[in-house]
């Protein structure tokens, strides 16, 4: 409650000066610069802005760090927490490492919840991994790993998933196993080239972080509106252009 009426008042301190800002003009006539209006109230409108902006990205941030504590909860009572998911195409996943370090995104919709915090829940190597996806053609199927964890930062947040595998989708050109050529892989960004191939960034080169091997057999971080020629949007296996992903871990014991 205390937290809501805080941001309340300060929304109301941003738009009160915004309102009442007057208008403000400026011109250079006869090599003077003439100012009508109340420019200095313009200049503070300006400011404004950017404090609202700035304010805006806080609670942003606050909002995923809540959600991140409420999944470390889920994780202790052996439920499912969900990482990753791409399902509207409406969160930029084309982002930087440290962007992907922290997390981004909104956790009722396109999020990724951050490596660092995959590392701290899964990193005592009980944990296990389940991907829900959806084809371009409406075939729905689920993967899951039976163990899954995630190497500290000093690591680059290496990938480390288990040989127990299984999944089915019902069509035999979609299923296989999207994890197996990049295990033990780095996590690599736009701005962090980790993987192994020598001649190309495969993050730069399908718009997503993720764990890479010479690019791999899967992205569910690649560009979710790709059209592209040559690129496969989300991907797993031979299925290409996923209309959506949810990746989630659980402990086993």
């Amino acid at each position: 409650m205390l937290r809501k009426i805080w941001t309340l008042l300060l929304w109301g301190l941003v738009f009160y000066p915004l309102l009442s800002a007057k208008f403000c003009s400026k011109r250079y006539v006869n090599g003077k610069w003439i100012t009508q209006g109340d420019c200095g109230g313009q200049e503070k409108k300006s400011a404004i802005q950017k404090e609202l902006q700035r304010m805006s990205a806080i609670q942003k941030e606050l909002q995923l760090r809540e959600a991140i504590e409420k999944m470390k909860k889920r994780i202790v009572d052996k439920k499912w927490v969900i990482f990753q998911r791409r399902k509207y195409g409406n969160v930029d996943f084309n982002r930087g490492w440290d962007d992907y370090v922290n997390g981004f995104g909104n956790p009722d919709g396109d999020f990724w919840l951050g490596l660092e915090a995959l590392h701290q829940i899964s990193k005592e190597r009980n944990t296990e991994l389940k991907i829900k996806m959806i084809s371009r053609n409406g075939i729905y199927w689920v993967v899951k790993y039976s163990d899954f964890s995630i190497g500290p930062g000093s690591d680059k947040y290496r990938l480390h998933v288990s040989s127990g595998y299984s999944g089915r989708s019902g069509n035999s050109t979609e299923e296989g196993d999207g994890l197996f050529s990049i295990n033990n892989q780095q996590f690599s960004t736009k701005d962090a080239d980790n993987d192994p191939h020598p001649f190309s960034n495969c993050a730069s080169r399908f718009e997503g972080g993720w764990w890479y091997n010479r690019c791999g057999t899967s992205n569910l971080n690649a560009n979710f509106n790709s059209n592209t020629a040559g690129q496969m949007g989300l991907w797993w296996w031979s299925a290409s252009h996923l209309r959506f992903s949810e990746m989630m871990l659980r402990r086993r014991f």
